[in-house]
């Protein structure tokens, strides 16, 4: 799994581990790299209670190509690989040798747009069966900054002040939903920089700027 739309990505890790019964392992590449040779008996090792193994590896590089390629000459069964990356540009030697190799699988995760945050908002209102506006929805997706993980999160503190009613105000809303911390000074200047009008207006109008800031 490569790219930047780590809400999504979790969502799809989620479904695929709990429809396991295999014993599931996390690791960090970082982890593997300065210590293989513990991976790897981890890896080889088993017992009568424990045939089959799921690991996911999270913040892959193409530095982890070499142990890849020593895995698959080994031709281990009953034992999944997840890799979890940022982005892999297209001429990542990784990226390459998972959408080339019919043996294995490449998926891309790219960032939700509008319509896609739309709907997740407005699944969320009819399964909860509670009543938001068009202006509302646009107020709660524009403070996520597009972010799905972001949006999951503000969607479930809106469960939860609705426990006892089926309406919210536009003012309630601007309560709860509210970025955790300050757009970073860096981020405003590369989106002005770039021309990126619409996240340029959005820092402006959520950060509480010190007089450092200014």
């Amino acid at each position: 799994f490569h790219g930047n739309n780590e809400g999504l990505k979790k969502e799809e890790i989620f479904k695929i581990y709990s429809k396991t019964n295999k014993k599931i392992y996390k690791y960090e590449e970082k982890q593997i790299l300065e210590n293989s040779q513990n991976f790897f008996d981890n890896l080889y090792s088993g017992s009568l209670f424990e045939n089959e193994k799921f690991i996911i590896i999270d913040r892959v590089t193409d530095k982890i190509l070499k142990i890849i390629d020593e895995i698959l000459e080994k031709k281990i069964k009953d034992t999944t690989i997840l890799l979890n990356s940022g982005i892999l540009e297209k001429k990542s030697k990784l990226r390459s040798k998972f959408e080339k190799d019919k043996n294995l699988v490449c998926v891309a995760f790219y960032p939700d747009n509008n319509d896609t945050l739309f709907k997740l908002v407005n699944n969320f209102s009819n399964n909860q069966k509670i009543s938001l506006s068009r202006e509302n929805v646009n107020l709660i997706i524009n403070k996520c900054n597009n972010d799905r993980q972001n949006l999951l999160n503000e969607l479930e503190k809106i469960k939860l002040f609705l426990l006892d009613k089926k309406t919210i105000s536009n003012q309630e809303i601007l309560q709860l939903v509210n970025l955790t911390e300050n757009h970073s000074i860096n981020e405003l200047v590369n989106f002005c920089l770039a021309k990126n009008r619409k996240q340029t207006l959005n820092i402006l109008n959520d950060n509480n700027f010190s007089n450092e800031d200014c």
